[in-house]
C-alpha cells in the first residue's frame, strides 16, 4: 500500500493535479485541510480512497476537522492543527494523538515541512501545495510486505 498525504492546496488545483500526477500511483490520497474543494475536483484524474480533515479556509466543508486512520499499519491522527495550535508548538497535537492511540500525527495549516518526535509521537507536516514554504513537498507511507516507511518526496 502507498498513501501520499499532502495539505493546503488552497484552489490551486493545477499544482494539485501535477503534484499527484509527478509522484505516480497511490492507494490513499490524504488531504489535511485547506482545500476541500480542490479534492472534489481531482477525485475524476485519481484512482485512489481519499481521506481528508476540514481546514481553517474550509468553512463550508461537512469533512471532521479530525480523523484517527489505519494507514500502511500505522495508527495515525489526521488534523489541521489550527484548533490545535500548531504554529506555536507541537506539545498539544503530540498529546491529542497519544491519547488516541496513534504513534504518529499528520497537520497541515504552517506551509512548513516538518518531522519532530514528541513525547514517542511521530509528527509530521507535508507542507502546502497551494503556497509552499520551500519546495512543493507531499509525504510518502508505504507499507511493503509488513514494513513501513515514511519519506518526504518534492513534487517540483
Amino acid at each position: 500500500m502507498r498513501a501520499i498525504v499532502l495539505s493546503d492546496t488552497h484552489g490551486s488545483r493545477k499544482k494539485l493535479l501535477d503534484t499527484l500526477t509527478a509522484v505516480g500511483n497511490f492507494d490513499l490520497l490524504v488531504h489535511l485541510g485547506d482545500g476541500a474543494s480542490d479534492i472534489d475536483a481531482v477525485r475524476p484524474y485519481i484512482n485512489a480512497d481519499v481521506l481528508a480533515v476540514k481546514g481553517n479556509n474550509d468553512i463550508f466543508s461537512y469533512l471532521p476537522e479530525t480523523r484517527v486512520a489505519e494507514i500502511c499499519g500505522l495508527r495515525v491522527f489526521c488534523c489541521h492543527g489550527h484548533t490545535i495550535g500548531v504554529r506555536g508548538n507541537r506539545t498539544a497535537l503530540a498529546r491529542r494523538a497519544a491519547e488516541l492511540g496513534c504513534s504518529v500525527a499528520l497537520y497541515g495549516h504552517t506551509h512548513k515541512v516538518a518531522d519532530e518526535t514528541i513525547d514517542g509521537v511521530r509528527c509530521l507536516n507535508p507542507g502546502s501545495i497551494g503556497y509552499p514554504v520551500g519546495k512543493r513537498t507531499v509525504i510518502e507511507i508505504t507499507d511493503v510486505s509488513g514494513k513501513t516507511e515514511i519519506n518526504f518526496i518534492e513534487a517540483e
